[in-house]
């Protein structure tokens, strides 16, 4: 039973890997083409590439008299099955299918087993000749900043060799890529520069005019250009940075798992311990990548009430294997009956899991004194709470201290420089505050000062 646990985490944690090197892939294309028609022929090539997808297409409704879903991008295997297979968006048989359906209800439509789905009847046949065993449609519509609907009126189309491949994780995940790629094409297509055109027509007529209408034009390309690479560029170098941690504790875990098994005889209460931690990086990995899509997608964060010292022994659990491994002691001063805070759980779980590693590491080359990492809990008033996370480490130097929670600015070796930024920006965003001093006689202190929400 555990190595079956331990196969199928790993089988978990590499569909995990393959699915956020996808989606940072797609993200990538962005950076290198310069038109519509290349950048969704590069999306299908990169989720082809990504070795889950035997087939991706994107089709474009038509007005024509059978309403047909004309296919602009393609690319995988059994590129023929497009020519012998008709989409509609349309009510008659030929738009009964996934994209149909998709296109013309306005959400996603999937089959896990074409053999079998009775709307996949006239199909299944050629399918089954590709090698398609499920697939999915998921129609091209967002909504942006405020509110406005997004209509691109087209689906993204996705053909796997795997039957029952589109549980409720992938059909999210592929919804992730589909709102990327309508926001990008909406970028392409002037959306974010809509506000410039209002000024222009106030301009006067004439030689005035035609400059303004020039200058537009230009706008419009700078802006569309440089606000799609600064968009991906924040949320590729976010995932990469928050989903490093997990990531790397599922992989200790499982390597940790198969030491135990190899035991003689195995100790399988380890083994459980283990596949446990597996269990509880892989849910944080999907609640960070959860977290950080709806920030692409600009929508509005649910801020609940949270007890904050339960949510620092929550950090705390998910960060015990490494508080162990980097042989460090650990010490907690959680004020009891501390009021309750008005936040985003998963963005401050981010924010203190960041802060608790940075302690850790920074703390691996003491070997004079103990290495202690204390945590600490107070009510200011009644209106805010502090969070202190404070180690024993070697400190930061005085003169990075002014740009220590600058972007890209690192003093670690294979930094990115991104952690203390995101983390300030989280606690901004939250009208609260993050600070660091210096600690005595070592070490640093991050302190985190968080509204309660309570008026």
């Amino acid at each position: 039973m555990a190595n079956e646990n331990h196969e199928y985490a790993k089988e978990q944690l590499s569909r995990l890997d393959r699915r956020l090197r996808t989606f940072c892939n797609c993200c990538a294309t962005f950076f290198q083409v310069e038109s519509e028609a290349e950048a969704l022929q590069a999306i299908c090539a990169a989720l082809v590439d990504g070795d889950d997808f035997r087939l991706v297409w994107i089709g474009y409704c038509e007005d024509d008299a059978e309403r047909t879903i004309r296919p602009v991008a393609k690319a995988g295997v059994g590129l023929d099955f497009l020519e012998r297979v008709k989409n509609s968006w349309g009510t008659t048989e030929t738009g009964q299918g996934p994209p149909g359906t998709a296109a013309r209800t306005g959400k996603p439509c999937w089959i896990n087993d074409v053999s079998t789905d009775p709307t996949a009847a006239t199909w299944a046949t050629v399918a089954a000749d590709a090698g398609y065993n499920s697939c999915i449609a998921l129609p091209l519509i967002v909504r942006d900043r405020r509110g406005r609907v997004i209509d691109l009126r087209g689906t993204l189309n996705l053909y796997s060799g795997e039957r029952e491949y589109f549980d409720a994780v992938a059909v999210d995940h592929c919804a992730s890529l589909t709102t990327c790629v309508t926001h990008a094409i909406a970028a392409f297509r002037g959306h974010l520069a809509e506000d410039l055109t209002s000024g222009v027509k106030a301009l006067r007529a004439g030689e005035q005019r035609r400059r303004a209408e020039e200058a537009l034009q230009k706008a419009q390309a700078e802006l569309a250009s440089v606000s799609r690479l600064t968009m991906m560029a924040q949320v590729a170098a976010s995932i990469a940075h928050e989903i490093k941690q997990p990531l790397g504790a599922i992989i200790g875990n499982g390597n940790a798992a198969s030491r135990w098994l190899a035991k003689k005889p195995p100790d399988l209460e380890e083994v459980q311990e283990c596949l446990n931690g597996v269990v509880i990086e892989g849910h944080r990995a999907a609640q960070v990548i959860e977290s950080i899509r709806a920030m692409f997608e600009r929508a509005p964060r649910e801020k609940s009430r949270i007890d904050a010292n339960d949510l620092i022994q929550e950090v705390l659990t998910f960060t015990r294997p490494e508080i162990r491994r980097h042989r460090v002691a650990l010490e907690t001063k959680l004020m009891e009956n501390l009021p309750p805070l008005l936040a985003d759980r998963v963005q401050l779980q981010q924010v203190m899991r960041n802060l608790v590693m940075n302690a850790l590491e920074a703390m691996d080359g003491v070997t004079d004194r103990a290495r202690v990492l204390t945590v600490q809990s107070t009510a200011r008033d009644s209106k805010s709470v502090l969070i202190a996370v404070e180690d024993s480490g070697s400190g930061i130097q005085p003169e990075n201290m002014p740009r220590i929670f600058d972007s890209f600015f690192t003093t670690k070796p294979h930094g990115m420089g991104m952690g203390l930024a995101i983390c300030r920006s989280i606690i901004d965003s939250h009208g609260g505050s993050l600070s660091v001093l210096q600690g005595h006689p070592h070490g640093t202190i991050f302190q985190v000062i968080v509204p309660t929400g309570i008026d």
